[in-house]
């Protein structure tokens, strides 16, 4: 059985939000050879690959399916040979799986339009629109095994050696995540810091993890004598997915914004508390772990306005629940 999952773009959290649909996908599809593919890029291919090895045999990028009305005319060279047994479209501009549809196949499933071009119809009346992003994949996976399958599985992460964070003080170890890709998601470095300065005061443990992109701040975090536990002096001890999700699992619970990091911690089943401006937190917090503060139910218009205090009252209260 071939079967060709289609997903438009991934970047490191829509690249993990597909991991336990696709791990899932193997399970219910055990001999299937299963091609994924994506218009523009896919974390899935290189970063994320370690959860996913014995799983995709084949990536496709930059696959020529895109939105425009005019390819519909057109033939797709890269798929003009293959044929597939399922395709799975996971997007819904009508017009890019129209374009997706014109591959060789025996069945084809999507939820763009309601289902009007998807052979497998809602006939169970699950619910696609409005909710957690993880949950619209696997109600996907209910409808294509005609199974209602509700518990969302966790992700299978290898083992993979990282240093130990020695606990120090006798309260929790706290990770505090300040980056998240796209500044207008960030809450602001310095409020991180005078929460971090708080927390210690409270005989929490504090570490602060900064990726590539952060790395700016590792002087800093440094002069106040914050532990970042992903860093060597100025290089990072490793980039690799594994490394980063086994480190996440000696951290009580991360603070963070909406970004990759957050849920990098999430899927290695750490709690985090999550700061939401301008993104949806119904579709981007994983329920079982996250606790989310939506700046806008304060009435907030801007991420970077929410204030120290009343995010500090917010986590105090979470805290004491952990």
């Amino acid at each position: 059985m071939k079967i060709l999952v289609y997903s438009f773009n991934d970047k490191l959290g829509d690249g993990l939000q597909k991991v336990s649909f696709l791990q899932k996908l193997k399970e219910i599809y055990p001999i299937a050879s299963i091609t994924y593919s994506t218009s523009q890029t896919t974390t899935l291919k290189k970063i994320l690959y370690p959860l996913l090895e014995n799983v995709i045999d084949e990536f496709i990028e930059e696959n020529l399916i895109r939105s425009s009305v005019y390819d519909l005319l057109k033939i797709n060279e890269i798929f003009k040979k293959k044929h597939f047994d399922l395709i799975i479209d996971l997007q819904k501009v009508v017009t890019r799986t129209l374009n997706l549809k014109k591959i060789s196949h025996s069945k084809f499933f999507s939820t763009s339009a309601n289902f009007l071009f998807s052979d497998i119809k809602n006939e169970q009346n699950l619910d696609f629109k409005g909710i957690y992003i993880e949950r619209f994949y696997y109600n996907i996976l209910s409808l294509i095994s005609n199974k209602k399958i509700k518990e969302i599985k966790d992700i299978n992460v290898p083992f993979y050696q990282t240093p130990k964070i020695v606990k120090q003080k006798k309260g929790k170890i706290i990770g505090i995540a300040p980056g998240a890709g796209d500044p207008i998601r960030e809450w602001g470095f310095k409020n991180y810091i005078e929460i971090a300065k708080k927390l210690r005061a409270d005989d929490y443990q504090v570490n602060f993890f900064l990726g590539p992109n952060e790395k700016h701040y590792l002087d800093i975090c440094r002069s106040f004598n914050f532990n970042c536990p992903e860093w060597d002096g100025k290089k990072m001890i490793s980039k690799s997915i594994l490394f980063i999700m086994n480190l996440a699992k000696q951290v009580d619970c991360l603070l963070c914004n909406d970004g990759g990091t957050s849920w990098i911690f999430e899927f290695a089943g750490v709690k985090t508390f999550k700061i939401f401006g301008v993104t949806n937190e119904r579709k981007f917090a994983r329920p079982e772990y996250c606790k989310t503060i939506q700046v806008k139910d304060y009435g907030y218009s801007n991420l970077q306005s929410f204030p120290i205090n009343l995010y500090q009252q917010e986590l105090n209260k979470y805290l004491k629940t952990i």
